[in-house]
């Protein structure tokens, strides 16, 4: 009997390791996603701000070359971009888009500005940079959201707290018009 009793502590014990060891093995992979989701996130941020900033360039050229309306770019310049944050200024640059894309499509004298095509070379790079550092977020983001989601990781993510991210809209179709060097 003592036998019997000193092998169910034994598989009582080795099942609560096991277990144990479960949830240290689930809490590390997750955890091994956080540090690249934070430093593509960061990168991404960098360069929203360096798109923000050749949209500034872009519409400052614009608006000394060309005759605009009254209102146009409002929101842009209006925008505060001391209390910036990620998701409004990626709602602010696609809705600066369209706009960029109004004057360009309807003034040739853009395309022939060689401050333009500079400006325009350049906002070129940072989104290429940009759309790859989202995408490569977004897949990073998926791996880590199923891993909190499936067995067995999903035991370590129940006993631990993890950040919670939101997926980054990667809209290309305005932008591409815009950043086409011809």
């Amino acid at each position: 009997m003592n036998n019997n009793i000193i092998l169910g502590i034994s598989i009582l014990f080795l099942i609560i390791v096991f277990i144990v060891i479960i949830l240290m093995i689930g809490k590390q992979k997750i955890k091994n996603l956080l540090t690249p989701l934070e430093i593509s996130r960061d990168e991404i941020n960098n360069y929203l701000k360096q798109k923000y900033k050749i949209y500034k360039l872009m519409i400052k050229y614009i608006k000394d070359n060309l005759s605009i309306k009254e209102d146009a770019f409002k929101s842009f310049i209006e925008y505060d971009t001391k209390e910036c944050h990620q998701n409004e200024l990626l709602d602010l640059l696609q809705e600066t888009t369209y706009e960029l894309n109004e004057y360009v499509d309807n003034y040739d004298d853009l395309e022939k500005s060689e401050e333009f095509i500079d400006l325009k070379k350049q906002l070129y790079n940072i989104e290429v940079n940009l759309e790859a550092t989202i995408d490569y977020f977004n897949n990073k983001l998926a791996t880590y959201n199923k891993l909190k989601s499936v067995p067995p990781t999903s035991l370590g993510a129940k006993f631990y707290e993890f950040t919670e991210y939101e997926e980054i809209p990667n809209n290309k179709e305005e932008i591409s018009r815009l950043i086409t060097l011809n």
